[in-house]
């Protein structure tokens, strides 16, 4: 992988920044090391300079690390921080963490743990400015309106495809239909199509699951009704509403079969009559549907019209579920990292480095709203250092066959282990499921990440 290569040494003690540079320049010599000894020049050396990542000592004169991590989070949220400092406080090196620094370091560890720690922030660093490229790029080459899918994080060729296609069948008088299972982001997609054709119109959303012809009718068309005393009343139709917006009719599949008819006639002969009016309003908006289900198989079933069917056909968006976006997983949880702790007013927990691969082979049925419930459950358990993974790994825990009769029980050998010998490949078997993360196997195990990694030590 291709590392963001520049880091800034902080440090008001010019000996050690020489010693330090020294040493990262023969333990990451990809790595291009640039030093600032004065802490007033660190922004302005941050807006000339396209930095990574930097490590920063605490105890300086003029402002502070802890002053100069809440500025550099806040201006440059890009850019990595590693506390360097020779302040060993607890509380200090938590409240570093909690304020977003990627980790934190007294000046007497040892360097090749910095060196490891150093490279790891870069390849981060690298793989969050790749998601980036990919995405910008692309966009920027393809795409006359790149903003209106702001709403979709996404960097996977094949959603990639969809805005392209969206843009370029937006205008398109004929309506449009969107597919794919529940939890795709249908609704997102629809909302970007509004941006493209009419932003400044109104954008109705209509929910067909569970509607009735009559409530169908109803909703739809409005209604005119004249009293005994030859006074008229109106219910306005959302046909009325909408004007020359966006109609979202949300789950064609479940629209009853008398209701179906209706919507033929609106969609061929583009004017609807309101119940009890013997007069034609026009329609002037654009129609959009979306579905969960195969409307081809309904059709074949009798539950779909095929005049219905083909109309809406005419531009069909597929949108790919999220077990087909494995690019997209670690941006996705970080988005939804952000948005749980900011509605539950706690601090951001950083993602495991090797969650998104540990859920690659995972099929999410829920897709992505399946993915925002695991990542806020996951939230609410978290300390606000490091994500907790326990939603994530009882669901996939969960979605493995039952074989209780067979894996789910221990078989003993003839002759018993130890209680050593157990211990040890009970630690073996957590680091295994969790790709040698500690704290996580220290989670699953039920103890800290410090008894865990004394017990490691022991072993060897």
């Amino acid at each position: 992988m291709k590392l963001a290569r520049n880091i800034l040494l902080v440090d008001d003690e010019a000996t050690w920044l020489r010693t330090l540079s020294i040493t990262l320049n023969r333990l990451v010599p990809e790595a291009t090391i640039d030093t600032c000894v004065d802490s007033r020049q660190v922004m302005s050396r941050l807006q000339t300079g396209d930095y990574a990542l930097v490590l920063l000592d605490l105890t300086m004169p003029f402002h502070s690390g802890e002053d100069l991590l809440e500025m550099i989070r806040k201006e440059f949220p890009k850019t990595r921080v590693i506390i360097v400092t020779g302040v060993n406080e607890v509380d200090t090196a938590v409240r570093c963490i909690k304020n977003g620094a990627y980790d934190y370091f007294i000046k007497t560890d040892k360097v090749d743990d910095l060196a490891r720690t150093v490279r790891r922030a870069l390849e981060v660093v690298g793989l969050e400015r790749n998601y980036l490229r990919i995405k910008e790029s692309f966009l920027s080459r393809t795409l006359n309106r790149p903003d209106v899918f702001n709403n979709i994080l996404t960097c996977e060729p094949a959603l990639l495809d969809q805005f392209r296609y969206l843009e370029a069948v937006a205008l398109s008088p004929e309506p449009i239909l969107i597919q794919g299972e529940s939890g795709t982001g249908k609704d997102e997609f629809a909302k970007s199509c509004h941006q493209l054709i009419c932003a400044d119109a109104p954008f109705v959303n209509v929910n067909l699951a569970g509607i009735s012809t009559s409530a169908f009718e109803l909703q739809l068309f409005g209604q005119l009704h004249t009293g005994e005393d030859g006074q008229i009343s109106a219910q306005a139709g959302v046909l009325h509403q909408v004007q020359s917006g966006l109609l979202y009719l949300n789950e064609i599949g479940d629209l009853p079969i008398e209701a179906q008819a209706k919507l033929v006639d609106v969609i061929e002969h583009k004017q609807y009559y309101p119940i009890g009016s013997d007069r034609a309003y026009p329609v002037l908006c654009k129609i959009i549907t979306s579905t969960q289900h195969d409307l081809l198989a309904l059709n074949q079933a009798g539950k779909f019209r095929s005049d219905l069917l083909y109309r809406l056909r005419s531009h069909t968006i597929k949108l790919p579920p999220l077990r087909q976006r494995k690019l997209d997983l670690s941006m996705l949880i970080n988005h939804f990292i952000t948005l749980a702790a900011k509605e539950m007013g706690l601090s951001e927990p950083q993602q495991p480095a090797s969650l998104a691969q540990q859920l690659s082979e995972y099929d999410f049925p829920g897709n992505l709203h399946e993915l925002k419930g695991m990542v806020f459950d996951a939230v609410s358990r978290s300390d606000g250092i490091l994500l907790n993974i326990t939603p994530f790994m009882e669901a996939i825990n969960q979605s493995k066959p039952d074989n209780s009769s067979d894996s789910d029980q221990l078989i003993f050998p003839k002759s018993l282990p130890t209680l050593a010998q157990m211990s040890d490949a009970l630690i073996q078997e957590a680091m295994n499921r969790t790709a040698n993360n500690q704290t996580a196997a220290a989670q699953m195990l039920g103890i800290s990440q410090s008894a865990l990694s004394r017990r490691i030590t022991k072993e060897k």
